[in-house]
């Protein structure tokens, strides 16, 4: 824990002594992910069930190698097909979770800003993304919008936000024990 807590320290650090690099720097961040997450929901239906299905492939044939699963007869195995759903609920999570803990950041290095915005705006904020994402998904062929992905995707923001507020208020106890132990800093 002791490395977390000089992550965030030398974090808060960075943002107060340069507050507009830091914010430069976060933006960036959450713009190219946002690029990335509109760029695979940009693709084709086909595009984008071949990667889910190779990741799938790859993932069984990685835990159980005898299995000697293919491209070629995944599509004759009807549970690695149905498992495709899964594998694709995940990558939803986890592009949306990353996006989550970069607004949260973000949020997080301002002073002035009350605790309980930096954890309520990402997951407003992904909610609404999530939304254009799956509206956008219906213009592209073969894909549809789905408002279970939007639950998925902010069900994944309250998560990384929950765990942000387990870790920083872990922190905060840390800190508190380290100032009373050691009155003179």
């Amino acid at each position: 824990m002791n490395s977390v807590m000089k992550i965030l320290d030398a974090y808060r650090r960075f943002a107060r002594r340069h507050p507009l690099r830091f914010i430069g720097i976060c933006s960036i961040l959450i713009i190219i992910w946002m690029a990335v997450i509109m760029r695979f929901s940009g693709e084709s239906a086909d595009i984008s069930g071949n990667r889910s299905a190779r990741m799938l492939v790859g993932i069984v044939n990685t835990v159980a190698p005898s299995a000697d699963i293919t491209l070629d007869n995944y599509e004759q195995i009807p549970a690695l097909h149905n498992s495709e759903r899964v594998v694709r609920k995940v990558a939803h999570m986890i592009e949306y979770g990353i996006l989550t803990a970069l607004i949260w950041s973000l949020l997080f290095g301002f002073r002035d800003l009350p605790r309980k915005y930096s954890y309520i705006f990402p997951v407003i904020i992904v909610f609404c993304l999530g939304i254009i994402d799956e509206k956008n998904q219906t213009t592209i062929e073969g894909r549809y919008g789905s408002w279970f992905d939007v639950c998925v995707d902010t069900v994944s923001a309250i998560i990384i936000v929950c765990l942000a507020r387990y870790l920083t208020d872990r922190y905060r106890r840390q800190k508190m024990i380290r100032k009373n132990n050691n009155p003179s800093s």
